[in-house]
Formats: C-alpha cells, sequence, structure tokens
C-alpha cells in the first residue's frame, strides 16, 4: 500500500469505499479505525507541530542565557536578521530608515541607520522601539487611542510618560513571550510596513497591524476662509 504523505489519505478512502460490500462490514470498519484514523491523527498533529513556533530558535542560550541570568532575551543573531531583512525591504521600495532591536531590559541588541538619515530620524526610530516595549503594544494602536481619533487627553499621558505613540514600534513575542521591541524611523507611514515584513520574514506569521483610521476633524486641513460680502 503506497501513501504518498496526508494527502494520499483522501484517494484511499475514496477506493475503499467504492470496494466496500455489505458482507465484511464490521471488518472494514475495524480495518479504517485502525489503518486509517490513527493516521489521519498522526498527520494533524505533526502539520501543527510544524506550525508552532519555537522560541529557542530565536533567543539567547546556553553560557549567555546564564550570564545574562534569562533565557527570554532575543539574540543577537535574529536581531541582526530582523534589521537586515527591513533594510532590504526598504531599499526594495527605495526607502531609507534607521532600525533599533531592543531586549526586554530595554538595551540595544542591534541597531543600524542607512545613509541619509536625520538625527530625528534615528531617535525617533529608538523612541518607537522603547515605547513598544513599556507598553507591550505597537506604536501604531497607541497613536489609534490617542492622536488618531483626537483624545488628546490621553496623547499628553502617553507623552507624560515618555512615550512616542508613532507608528513604526512593534513588540517582538514569541510563543506568547515577550523577547524584545522592533523601532522603525526615517520613512513616514512605510516605518511600520518595513518593521511588520522583517518580522514576518524572520520569526513566522504575526498578529494583524492596527487599522489606519481617518483623521480626526480637529486634525483635518482647515479650508481657507471665505471672503466675506461687504
Amino acid at each position: 500500500m503506497d501513501w504518498t504523505g496526508c494527502e494520499g489519505l483522501t484517494t484511499f478512502i475514496e477506493t475503499g469505499e467504492k470496494n466496500m460490500g455489505e458482507e465484511n462490514m464490521i471488518q472494514q470498519m475495524r480495518f479504517f479505525v485502525t489503518t486509517l484514523i490513527l493516521p489521519v491523527a498522526a498527520c494533524a498533529f505533526i502539520a501543527g507541530d510544524a506550525s508552532a513556533q519555537n522560541p529557542e530558535k530565536f533567543v539567547i542560550s546556553g553560557e549567555a542565557a546564564k550570564r545574562a541570568l534569562t533565557k527570554v532575551e532575543i539574540s543577537g543573531d535574529i536581531a541582526e536578521k530582523i534589521a537586515q531583512a527591513c533594510l532590504d525591504h526598504a531599499k526594495q521600495n527605495n526607502r531609507t530608515v534607521s532600525v533599533f532591536i531592543l531586549s526586554p531590559s530595554g538595551e540595544i541588541v542591534h541597531a543600524h541607520r542607512m545613509d541619509g538619515q536625520g538625527p530625528v530620524n534615528i531617535d525617533t526610530a529608538l523612541m518607537k522601539a522603547e515605547t513598544a516595549l513599556y507598553m507591550r503594544d505597537s506604536t501604531h494602536a497607541l497613536a489609534n487611542q490617542a492622536e488618531a481619533i483626537g483624545n488628546l487627553a490621553r496623547q499628553v499621558r502617553l507623552y507624560k510618560l515618555g512615550q512616542y505613540p508613532v507608528e513604526g514600534g512593534l513588540p517582538i513575542v514569541v510563543d506568547g513571550q515577550l523577547i524584545g521591541a522592533v523601532g522603525v524611523g526615517g520613512a513616514g507611514g512605510f516605518d511600520e510596513d518595513c518593521a511588520y515584513h522583517a518580522l514576518v520574514k524572520v520569526l513566522g506569521p504575526q498578529p494583524p497591524l492596527a487599522p489606519r483610521l481617518p483623521a480626526p476633524r480637529q486634525f483635518a486641513p482647515t479650508p481657507p476662509p471665505q471672503e466675506q460680502p461687504r
């Protein structure tokens, strides 16, 4: 009997149904349970296991983990790969960016600025990473709770906490554990896309990004005053 992985089960089941007679129904059903159900369950288990993230691939380990007294911290190798994936994505879209990858304790694990980036681009990239780390949320989601809906009171509270609710910062989470944060600056509305693309490429599927909300009325461009009739 030749099965080609789990997909061959479908063909085998269809063939078995055609050949099954009423005389040996009981024997065929026993055969079905032992020969078909168990392999299907095994295939489902394998598929589910393959889709799960393995935190050990992305964090420090061995002597480094012993010295740091933690195993839930992004490794330098993975941080560099995330930054490089972001830089490559920026180049492909004719953009320049600054990228910071932070550990859960807020230390810089890897950073890079592309040529042409100014001090404000570099500083805001770091601020976005710090905000995503502190708030355990994307900076875009925070912006949607403040400036994007005209909630100036919340925006002021975030600024008083030293936070920067502008899109471009994302927490780095693997298997439900925060292992760091990434911040991207210098490319306007492209910053978050760059960070997200890099996380997907290096770590795998990520939660959906926060939606883009229309500008609230008080932040919408003010129409020019109309000339009053004399």
